[in-house]
């Protein structure tokens, strides 16, 4: 006779595990399937905040997602927040720390995070059935039948885990969209996002490798669209770093959008005019080293190349301090999904219940964390929605299970 899980979880990434985790102690581990089409769950983990495990921000205010199709991110987040996942982490022996406003394993290590998961879906018994890409779901007499690489499964109801297009290294390619497009739900756009960014290179080429803190603006048409201040890493393609990878969420691909950065954003422009101009007055100091001691000397020399400026005097001086306050780079697009943290858009967040995360297409289906089209920005607020939507998709389960 076959065997009939309770619930199949496609996908072993942290929905997934969040979600066997819970159920596991709902209905048993041995009534959980988890499925995980690479030789090993939670591999995206260990690459989340540079290896340190960022897991949640402070902030989390609904302006740090984006949905195009209507998701109802701020109840889910005030309903199953970063106080939910510290004590949720908390009962698998996971200190959290806060650093600035983003949360880490007080180990500051994603593995850390990882071992404890594991530890405790092997004590409640739930199987991980690895190296099992999920080939197809179907739905007849009450039952979903799972039909993998190795074997095929029941399933009573069935978790859609499976991430979105971005880091194909990790099983997540796109290509398991399928499996709720047969039962009917229909996908937005999708975008590589929290990546790295193109743009016109001319004017940085010899900037590759140096690393700046400064504030960076998205503008399109001159409207400010979004800003980050932090890290900006010049490379041969662009620019990347903490600001890229917080402001690649808001391209939308239109023509006039650019970079504004300003490389000092912590001085005004009253005071570095006031500064320059007595420097350009000393007599001994020519244009290409009017920034020199003020900013990396390979940086200002960019900067005077941008304000095309002829000499180093009081005439040129706020043209200097214009460039080095607002110094522009045409947007050419973003690195591809190979390189993208997360994926813009994914299935319709209006085509499952706001609450359960059931779907409207098929009763006893369920789809959540980044499968949907929901992205957050940099800095813990995408695996925060991968918990918050995976525990509220398992509350709905209970709910409508007869039997608790």
């Amino acid at each position: 006779m076959k065997k009939v899980f309770k619930v199949a979880i496609v996908g072993g990434g942290f929905s997934g595990i969040v979600s066997a985790l819970k159920l596991a102690e709902l209905f048993g581990g041995e009534n959980v399937a988890l499925i995980e089409r690479k030789d090993r769950i939670g591999k995206k983990i260990l690459a989340t905040g540079n290896g340190r495990g960022n897991l949640s921000n402070t902030d989390l205010t609904e302006s740090h997602y984006h949905s195009s199709s209507g998701a109802k991110v701020k109840e889910i987040i005030e309903k199953y927040g970063n106080d939910a996942l510290a004590d949720f982490f908390a009962s698998l022996g996971i200190d959290l720390t806060v650093e600035e406003t983003r949360f880490y394993p007080s180990s500051m290590q994603a593995s850390s995070v990882l071992d404890m998961m594991r530890l405790k879906l092997a004590y409640l018994n739930v199987g991980e059935l690895v190296g099992n890409f999920c080939e197809d779901i179907s739905f007849s007499d009450g039952v979903f039948k799972l039909k993998c690489e190795k074997e095929t499964y029941y399933s009573e109801k069935v978790i859609l885990c499976c991430g979105g297009k971005a880091g194909s290294q990790y099983g997540t390619d796109g290509t398991s969209y399928g499996l709720a497009e047969k039962f009917g739900h229909s996908l937005t756009a999708l975008r590589p996002a929290i990546v790295q960014i193109k743009t016109d290179n001319r004017l940085i080429r010899g900037l590759k490798g140096l690393k700046q803190n400064a504030c960076v603006k998205i503008n399109k048409g001159g409207k400010e669209k979004a800003r980050f201040i932090g890290d900006l890493l010049f490379t041969d393609y662009g620019v990347s770093g903490n600001t890229a990878f917080y402001l690649s969420s808001y391209i939308s691909g239109d023509k006039d959008e650019y970079l504004s950065i300003d490389f000092l954003p912590e001085k005004t422009s009253g005071y570095i005019t006031s500064f320059l101009e007595k420097k350009a007055n000393s007599g001994f100091v020519g244009k290409d080293d009017a920034l020199t001691g003020i900013v990396n000397k390979q940086i200002g020399r960019a900067i005077i190349k941008y304000a095309e400026v002829t000499s180093f005097d009081n005439t040129t001086v706020k043209q200097i301090v214009a460039a080095l306050k607002d110094f522009r780079l045409k947007i050419i697009g973003t690195m591809g999904f190979d390189s993208a943290q997360v994926t813009k858009g994914g299935i319709r967040a209006d085509e499952v219940y706001p609450d359960t995360f059931e779907s409207k297409k098929r009763k006893g289906l369920y789809i959540v964390g980044e499968m949907l089209d929901v992205d957050g920005d940099c800095g813990g607020y995408n695996l925060q929605w991968a918990f918050s939507s995976a525990i509220s998709a398992c509350e709905g389960i209970k709910e409508n299970d007869k039997n608790l």
